[in-house]
C-alpha cells in the first residue's frame, strides 16, 4: 500500500511540475541565452549560453500543452533539440563560427513556429 501512495505522489508531482512550467517565462530565457550565444566570443561562452538554452528546451518538452498544440510543440522542440546537438558538436571541435552558423537554423526554427502557434487573422481566412 505504501508503495501505491508513493508512486501516486510521484506521478501527481512530475504532471504538477510540468503543469507549473511557465512556458512564457522560459521562452523570455530562451530569448537571452540564444543572444548570449550570438554575442559569445569563445566557445566556452557560447557554450554556457546554449547548455542553459538546451535546458530550457528539455523543460518545455516535458510540459504539458493544449491537446490540439500538444503535437505543433513537440516537434518545434525537437528541431530545437537537433539544432542544439549540431551546435554542441560545433563546440566540441573548437568551431565557434560553424556553431554561430548553426544559430540561424534555430532562428529560422522560432520565426516558423512563432507563426504556427500564432497564425495571423489573414493566413485563418486565406490559407
Amino acid at each position: 500500500m505504501k508503495k501505491v501512495i508513493l508512486v501516486a505522489a510521484m506521478v501527481f508531482a512530475s504532471h504538477s511540475m510540468a503543469s507549473d512550467f511557465d512556458l512564457k517565462s522560459a521562452m523570455k530565457q530562451m530569448k537571452l541565452d540564444f543572444k548570449q550565444a550570438a554575442e559569445a566570443q569563445t566557445v566556452a561562452e557560447m557554450q554556457t549560453a546554449i547548455d542553459s538554452f538546451s535546458q530550457l528546451v528539455k523543460q518545455s518538452k516535458q510540459a504539458s500543452y493544449p491537446q490540439e498544440k500538444q503535437e505543433l510543440f513537440v516537434e518545434g522542440f525537437n528541431k530545437l533539440s537537433t539544432s542544439i546537438d549540431a551546435i554542441n558538436q560545433d563546440l566540441q571541435q573548437g568551431d565557434l563560427e560553424g556553431a554561430k552558423q548553426q544559430l540561424k537554423v534555430i532562428d529560422t526554427l522560432r520565426e516558423e513556429y512563432h507563426d504556427k502557434r500564432n497564425p495571423s487573422i489573414w493566413s485563418k481566412l486565406f490559407g
